[in-house]
């Protein structure tokens, strides 16, 4: 079938916001193509995605060798930890590609315009975004450190962090730039076809990036708190990517804060162990929330000057 090459129509210069969410129009919209699509992601990243870990949770359950296990909520132990890396988030390689089948060959639009209404995307919005949250994240844990001496504790070791490094540096970016194109990116977008308030949006893009990763470990610390750090996250990368009419700034930082765990600072409980140069030994669950609150607020404040915060654009026409 031949498919038109759609751009964005240029009566559509409104708030930046407004041109974000009517990017969606652009292709087809009817619901039971968004029930296919999402069926269509969901399928390739929770079960093709799910394969590997499978396979290797097979093997470690019959290796026979007890310093290999793997804990109820799929972390592995005694396992080379570029294997665990590519075999975690190879999920996010196939979760990627259902993605772009999805918008391509079911909604017949342009992939790029889950990310902006420009023709190119703006690598160097996204390094910008990468740039800020790396500052703001060395600042948080060098304040921590200054609180609670003691609390980090330097664990690198080379011949483990090199292969994991060059592995991190690929993967990662695939992972983090997958579940914003999900979740600020298609359904944040495909929601904002009924919905067009900018606040409801980002409380509900908070809300629905928050639940897959409380079932991540670190949620068990403190429920309550690390749900509500999710939950912020989210919400502000929602509101911070309307009001910039791109999702190029929630990439980066997204990018940045799991490179910067995985390379950086780990905590010893995480969804995903790494031979990180520090090992955080406390999940401070309330240092943890006013401190990404803080960095957040200071990342909006940079991106989105207080005269755009100030506008009475908030509800979309």
């Amino acid at each position: 079938m031949k498919r038109k090459n759609i751009d964005l129509p240029a009566n559509l210069e409104k708030s930046k916001a407004d041109t974000y969410l009517d990017l969606a129009r652009l292709g087809r919209t009817g619901w039971l193509r968004h029930i296919l699509a999402i069926g269509l992601i969901l399928f390739f990243w929770q079960v093709i995605g799910a394969l590997p870990s499978i396979i290797l949770i097979f093997l470690v359950s019959t290796d026979g060798n007890p310093q290999t296990t793997v804990s109820a909520s799929g972390q592995f132990s005694g396992v080379v930890p570029v294997v665990s890396l590519a075999v975690i988030l190879s999920a996010s390689v196939v979760f990627q590609i259902g993605i772009y089948l999805s918008i391509r060959f079911i909604h017949l639009r342009p992939f790029r315009t889950l990310i902006t209404p420009e023709r190119r995307i703006s690598w160097k919005r996204i390094l910008q975004g990468f740039i800020v949250w790396v500052i703001l994240l060395g600042t948080m844990t060098l304040v921590e450190e200054f609180l609670y001496p003691g609390r980090y504790t330097w664990t690198l070791n080379l011949r483990q962090f090199l292969p994991f490094t060059v592995l991190a540096l690929f993967l990662i970016p695939i992972q983090a730039s997958a579940e914003e194109l999900f979740f600020r990116g298609y359904l944040m977008q495909s929601i904002g076809l009924r919905l067009r308030n900018i606040w409801i949006l980002s409380v509900l893009s908070g809300l629905v990036f928050m639940l897959p990763h409380l079932l991540n470990p670190e949620a068990r610390i403190n429920f309550v708190l690390m749900g509500f750090y999710y939950f912020f996250i989210g919400a502000v990368m929602a509101y911070v990517t309307l009001r910039d009419g791109r999702l190029e700034l929630a990439i980066g930082l997204h990018i940045a804060n799991n490179l910067f765990s995985a390379l950086i600072a780990n905590y010893s409980v995480t969804v995903l162990p790494t031979p990180s140069m520090f090992t955080v030994n406390t999940l401070d669950a309330t240092y943890s929330v006013i401190a990404a609150t803080a960095g957040l607020l200071i990342f909006m404040l940079i991106f989105i000057p207080p005269a755009r915060l100030r506008r009475r654009d908030n509800t979309l026409d």
